[in-house]
């Protein structure tokens, strides 16, 4: 059985796979057509959460199990249940971010909408039942064909010297942009890396700890390598006064890959679309994982249960938000709720399970009020607003109960 589990070049193939999705694609192309360099922040930062993960990923495989569990086993079924709703709702706009990018790409070959939401949700499915070993190979050899597109891309839009000048220019852009942003940016998705069960399937189903430890590594260095290949092209074509008139900027990448391919264009975008599905793959097995460890009965119908969340997620997918901003605002609903209970439990500090509990109902329920606040214009909140909120939301139980022992023990 032992044999069978993925050596560390293969759970560096998973982790690539699952981060290097059309969202790190095409959501580093729409953010640098805004912000130029400073469009790399996502990939950049998912990188550093690899060589973050890299520093537990000994400790979780020796544990065996997701996040929901782990704080499940310390504060009850509750927090256990709780954790994996959440653990489900952040994934969700991740994969429905996989979907709007993978939809961008396929309108790009000249597909409608519909139907090129239909194609990658019928895709996912299938991909999701495919074994772990052959998904490393097979995804490994369609991401390594898309970098190698994206660097002919860059090269003949004549990014090759804004590439190499890449870190101080990220640093420049990084420093001109908005802090607050960029703070929110760094704490959603690097939270999400390290703590994310996406991920940390990969970490747990390792051949060894040296080989969850190094594939952490791996995947990190990788990303490091290839983070800046969206961003660079982008810049390099709008210096060229092209795309001038774009209108939907996920479309982007998918557009100069096109052009820059000729004849193979066509043939390029679906190797784009086919690495990214690795990632839709992983988020999609993750999420299946977590709700089948809700209930028995979930277990036995595991086939109708991701076809729920491909669902769900395609419908997320069109609703007009950019494809960072869909993934971040899920991501603070779930750091909101679970962000201080998981630093105080790595850090030893034990808290009672009622208070568990109550913190992240209270950081979950205000962090999702402000996000709807957030997506409807009803208020005008800043972008960090539903994170911000969700976790004094959170805070306050344990602050009520801290105030509680010590008035008790001031009485006594």
């Amino acid at each position: 059985m032992i044999a069978n589990r993925p050596g560390a070049i293969r759970v560096a193939a998973l982790l690539v796979s699952a981060s290097c999705g059309i969202a790190f694609l095409l959501g580093s192309g729409e953010m640098a057509v805004r912000s130029g360099m400073a469009g790399s922040l996502y990939a950049i930062v998912t990188a550093f959460g690899m060589l973050a993960l890299a520093l537990i990923a000994q400790k979780l495989w020796l544990a065996g199990k997701p996040i929901w569990e782990s704080l499940g086993n310390q504060y009850g079924q509750t927090v256990r249940r709780t954790v994996a709703i959440l653990s489900v709702t952040w994934m969700s706009g991740v994969l429905a971010a996989q979907i709007h990018g993978s939809v961008a790409v396929l309108s790009t070959a000249g597909i409608t909408r519909y139907h090129s939401v239909q194609g990658t949700a019928a895709a996912l499915l299938v991909f999701s039942s495919v074994d772990l070993g052959v998904a490393a190979l097979f995804f490994a050899v369609s991401l390594l064909a898309t970098n190698l597109i994206l660097l002919h891309a860059l090269v003949t839009s004549g990014g090759l010297p804004i590439y190499l000048h890449a870190w101080p220019s990220f640093v420049g852009a990084i420093q001109a942009a908005s802090p607050v942003e960029t703070a929110t940016v760094v704490v959603t998705i690097g939270f999400l890396v390290v703590t994310g069960s996406d991920y940390q399937q990969f970490v747990i189903a390792a051949r060894r700890p040296l080989d969850a430890l190094l594939g952490c590594i791996l995947a990190g260095v990788f990303l490091l390598v290839v983070g800046f290949l969206p961003a660079a092209t982008i810049v390099a074509v709008l210096h060229g006064g092209r795309l001038s008139n774009l209108t939907d900027y996920a479309s982007a990448i998918p557009l100069i890959m096109l052009h820059a391919s000729g004849r193979a264009g066509p043939i390029c975008l679906g190797v784009i679309v086919l690495a990214a599905l690795g990632s839709g793959t992983a988020l999609t097995r993750a999420m299946s994982s977590a709700l089948m460890d809700l209930h028995p009965v979930t277990s036995r119908h595991a086939i109708a249960c991701r076809l729920v969340i491909v669902a769900t997620c395609s419908a997320i997918a069109i609703d007009g938000q950019p494809i960072v901003a869909t993934i971040t605002s899920l991501n603070m609903i779930y750091i909101s709720a679970v962000g201080i209970l998981y630093v105080l439990t790595q850090t030893n500090r034990q808290v009672q399970q009622g208070c568990a509990s109550s913190m992240m109902i209270c950081g979950a329920v205000a962090s999702l009020i402000t996000t709807v606040f957030f997506w409807t214009h009803i208020v005008d909140v800043p972008d960090c607003a539903p994170l911000a909120t969700g976790l004094f939301a959170s805070a306050f139980p344990l602050l009520m109960t801290s105030v509680g022992k010590h008035w008790r023990r001031v009485r006594s």
